[in-house]
Parts: C-alpha cells; structure tokens; sequence
C-alpha cells in the first residue's frame, strides 16, 4: 500500500500554511534528487482565456525545494494537438507567461518539451494492447527527474484529467496526442447546428466546414482531438459515451506506462485538488468550481495519488449552481454525474498493466 502524502487548505499559522505544506511534501518526495540534476517541472499552463490552472506561487514553492536540493528546475509542457494559443512553443511560451509562469515569478526557465513544432521526440518501446511504441517528448526523456504537477480536475472525454492524463497526453508530441485520439469521431446532430462555424475555426486539420449553413465533418480528416465537441454552443456535436472514451483512457494509460519506464526511479507526482472544475484546463475559460477547495496530494505511486485525489472529490459535497445539478452528492462521482461516462477506467486498466497500486495510506503533512 502506498504511502500519498496529503497537506489540507486549512491554515492555522504561517508555519502550518498551504505553501509551507506543498514545500514539506516536495521535500520528501524528491528526496532522490542529486547535484546537478535537469529536473522537469510537468505542468499545464492554462489556455488563454482560463483561471483554473495551477497558480504560479504554489509551483514557486516546487521550484525553491528542487533549487535547494542542488537540482537544476525548469517547467514544461508539450504542444498542443488543437488549434489555441498552445499549439506551437512560441505560442506556447506568450501564454505561459500571460499566465503568469515567467522567470521572474518562478525562478526558473519554461521550455517547451516537444520543440518549437512538436517534432523533438523519442520512440519508447511499451509493447502493450495499443501501441508498441509511444513518442515522448525529447526534454521529458532528456531530463534527469520528473516532478509531475497536477491540477485535478474533469474532463469530457476521459472523465477526470489527473497525473494520468498530465502526463498521458502532456508528455507526448502533438502526433502522439492523435493517436491517443484516435478512435473518437464526434457524431453531428444536424438540427442543433446552428452554422456559427465555431467547429470550423477550432478544427486542427481543417476537417470541418461550413456548407449550407451548417458544419460538414469529413471523418477521414478527422484526428477525433475532440475540440470541436469543446466548443460547439449547441451539443451538435457531441462526445460518443460508449467504447471510444474506454479506449481512449486505456490509450493514456499506456503513454504513461511509456513515460514512467523511462524516468523511475526519479518520478514523483503532486495533484492539487483545488479549484475543481468540470472541464480540462485547454478551455478558453474556467466554469464554477464543484466542489470546496480540499488540499494538495503527493506520492511516488502515479496510481494511487490518482485514487486519492478522486475519492477525496467524490467524498466532497458539490457546491450549488455549478454543472453538479445535484448536491450534496456526497459519496458520489461527480464527474460521472456530468459527463456521463467513467474516469475509473483510466485507474483499473494503469493498475492492470502495472503503472501502480490502487490501495493507499494517507499520510498528512
């Protein structure tokens, strides 16, 4: 049973502050940090337009213990697959900094892991259901550790977006984020289509076009990166519930099992279960959070820092007038509730290929 170390938001003192409690949580889990060491900061900077990824002072803290273990920080993230303002790393990096992620509040550099058009990268040998190989970002494999942030939250095609999919999909090039894709092909509902054309401008592959006053998908263009889903006003285009969200999360699992064969034994991973809310962090805007603020969870074990984050929002009460419709759902899975389809896949197929153990024991810092 792995040990997930848990600090809540609850502050009685400057010494038993949330900073102090991310700072006590890092420190133990990079105790294997040595002098010198690139040490790779995984984080999702937020597209722009949104306020719910992580804050840069709590990524401070991160940085200033890996600073004073001699180690060598920077923050990372690969290039996105959709169009948005993260698609290439010049992009990447305007936004990064609009959001707050610069040397100057953070204490170190933000280099894009992929390359300036996601084509720096490696072919790890996995062997599993889905892929024989997976393509990971070339800073990811160059790096000496991996220090995985988290902000924990929903996400319409896998359920939740942890550590899993933060490193699933944020560590893979913009090609292996199409493959992880793959199977998803939005079905369209003519007669909710009211022909803005917002699919259209978001599509990556010009895959969508405006013919008649309505979107026409050429499925054979179709990468199924599911952004059009994400914006479309109306529900015409929508997310299939059945197999191809399965296959998808079973899809991250496996690129995680890639990027964790490489970097272990030097791999930790913290999950912030904070300004929860329903959708991913790519969105152009944050909904109201869920549920209240919980803490910050940490662990050597991918899998089980998952579990607790999960259980920890699920044993939360919603909050009302969010996309909850019903509270306090206490016990229940919120993210089931409003997507309609299970992140417990992701957790029982990454425990079936061995990315970790579901069973843990909090440990409070």
């Amino acid at each position: 049973m792995s040990v997930v170390y848990f600090g809540s938001m609850r502050s009685i003192s400057e010494e038993r502050s949330f900073l102090k409690k991310i700072r006590k949580i890092a420190d133990i889990l990079t105790d294997n940090i040595d002098e010198g060491d690139l040490v790779a900061i995984k984080l999702h900077f937020g597209e722009l337009g949104n306020h719910g990824f992580l804050r840069p002072i709590f990524v401070r803290q991160v940085v200033d213990v890996i600073k004073e273990k001699g180690g060598k920080p920077f923050l990372t993230d690969s290039n996105t697959l959709y169009k948005g303002s993260r698609s290439n790393a010049v992009d990447h990096l305007n936004t990064a900094v609009y959001n707050g992620f610069s040397y100057a509040s953070i204490g170190c550099p933000v280099i894009i892991a992929d390359g300036i058009k996601g084509q720096y990268y490696q072919e790890i040998p996995v062997n599993l259901k889905y892929f024989r190989t997976v393509k990971i970002a070339g800073a990811i494999v160059d790096a000496d550790y991996l220090l995985v942030l988290t902000h924990f939250k929903g996400h319409m095609m896998a359920g939740f977006g942890g550590a899993i999919k933060n490193v699933a999909m944020g560590c893979a090039t913009r090609a292996g984020k199409q493959v992880q894709h793959a199977d998803f092909k939005p079905p369209f509902n003519e007669e909710k289509c009211i022909g803005c054309g917002e699919c259209a401008s978001h599509c990556p592959e010009d895959a969508i076009k405006i013919v008649n006053g309505k979107s026409d998908i050429d499925y054979d263009r179709c990468t199924g990166c599911g952004e059009c889903v994400t914006v479309c006003p109306t529900g015409a285009i929508s997310i299939v519930w059945e197999e191809p969200t399965e296959k998808l999360e079973e899809k991250m699992a496996e690129y995680a099992f890639g990027v964790l064969k490489i970097k272990k034994p030097k791999v930790s991973f913290i999950n912030f279960v904070v300004d929860v809310s329903p959708d991913c962090d790519c969105l152009p805007w944050h909904d109201a959070n869920i549920i209240p603020d919980v803490g910050v969870f940490g662990s050597k074990d991918i899998l089980s820092v998952e579990q607790a984050s999960f259980d920890a929002i699920k044993n939360a009460p919603a909050l009302p007038d969010t996309s909850v419709k019903e509270i306090p759902l206490i016990g229940e899975d919120k993210f089931y509730h409003i997507h309609h389809l299970s992140g417990e896949t992701q957790l029982k197929y990454a425990e079936e290929i061995g990315l970790g153990e579901r069973s843990y024991k909090i440990k409070r810092v």
